[in-house]
């Protein structure tokens, strides 16, 4: 069985992301649990920096999703108005949409490439080894793969319509 590039990268880039997350998660409910165990029977104090490491693997496990839901489609909609469009109207409209997603993603990418370094000046709270830079990191890694997916699928939108080009009625707003 022959598999094609975009195949490949799919299949390496869920193994990675979805392993990556689990990690963390696993990681976040073991010091939880280690922390509420240490709270609740006094054998030693509770551990200052698990609360910070929970929100910031909590952020990195969000922007380590994204691209996954994007491909999925599994993003919260509110389609009321989308459901009411007729196919090819759905089309243009989610290449309009998928549009603005890159242009969003490429400023904050752009962005965030120049206010990493400023941030890895800081420390966080609690946790004096980690610099805020490396907690941010996590915005650019996740949103260039947020970029791939919404280049694949508005590659994949525009290659549907220009095999199966919209008729004039469909492309009348009236």
């Amino acid at each position: 069985m022959k598999r094609n590039g975009l195949e490949i990268y799919h299949n390496v880039t869920r193994y990675i992301l979805v392993r990556l997350t689990i990690s963390l998660f696993i990681v976040v409910i073991f010091l939880q649990s280690l922390n509420i165990f240490f709270r609740y029977t006094n054998i030693a104090y509770s551990i200052v920096w698990v609360e910070e490491f929970t929100r910031y693997s909590f952020i990195w496990i969000a922007f380590l999703l994204w691209p996954l839901a994007d491909r999925n489609g599994s993003h919260f909609t509110v389609d009321i108005f989308f459901n009411k469009l007729k196919n090819k109207k759905k089309i243009f409209l989610e290449i309009i949409i998928d549009l603005l997603a890159i242009c969003f993603v490429s400023i904050v990418v752009w962005y965030s490439f120049k206010y990493i370094p400023i941030a890895m000046l800081y420390h966080t709270e609690s946790i004096r080894w980690l610099r805020m830079g490396i907690v941010y990191l996590v915005i650019p890694i996740g949103l260039i793969f947020v970029f791939i997916e919404r280049m694949l699928m508005l590659l994949t939108k525009i290659s549907g319509l220009i095999k199966n080009p919209p008729e004039e009625k469909d492309i009348k707003l009236a």
